[in-house]
C-alpha cells in the first residue's frame, strides 16, 4: 500500500516539475524555434543543390533517344 502511494505522489511531483519546467523555457524555446527551422532548411537547400551537382543533366539514362 505504501509502495503505491509513493508511486502516486512521484508521478505528481514529477508532473509539477515538468509544468515548472516548461513555464521557465517556454519563451526561449518559442523564440528559438524559428531560427533552427531556417538553419534546417539552409542546410537541407544546400545538400539538395550539392546532390544536383552530382548527377550529369543529360546522362541518357532515361527518356532520350539516339
Amino acid at each position: 500500500m505504501v509502495k503505491s502511494i509513493e508511486k502516486v505522489l512521484t508521478f505528481f511531483i514529477v508532473i509539477i516539475l515538468f509544468l515548472i519546467l516548461v513555464n521557465v523555457l517556454g519563451p526561449f524555446i518559442a523564440s528559438s524555434i524559428p531560427p533552427a527551422t531556417e538553419q534546417v532548411g539552409n542546410i537541407v537547400r544546400s545538400t539538395w543543390s550539392g546532390v544536383k551537382h552530382l548527377v550529369p543533366p543529360a546522362s541518357g539514362a532515361y527518356g532520350t533517344t539516339g
